[in-house]
């Protein structure tokens, strides 16, 4: 079992937009990604799961990760939460229009 916690960077907290990214990161790895936050818990795999953690900016959030590349699994997690930005949320890029 690998344990990490990260802190929530994200100005809109953990949103669809996170979760999705969260969940795009787990999906293809062996190992199954616990989330908590608070008294809640979520399946890194399951937006819906992780977005009612209602985790907010600086919310620590605890990983625990099981299985065969569970050191990748939860370091691509922490990665993910302590670095992730509300500028690409949207996905949007923005141009002038002149």
């Amino acid at each position: 079992m690998e344990k990490a916690t990260a802190i929530v960077s994200s100005s809109s907290g953990v949103n669809v937009f996170l979760a999705t990214r969260l969940a795009n990161a787990v999906k293809h790895m062996r190992s199954i990604v616990l989330l908590k936050a608070g008294n809640r818990f979520a399946d890194a795999r399951n937006i819906l799961s992780v977005v009612a953690l209602c985790a907010t900016l600086g919310s620590p959030i605890d990983i625990g990760a099981f299985g065969e590349d569970e050191r990748d699994a939860a370091q691509a997690v922490e990665q993910i939460l302590s670095e992730w930005s509300g500028n690409m949320e949207a996905g949007v890029v923005t141009k002038k229009v002149v």
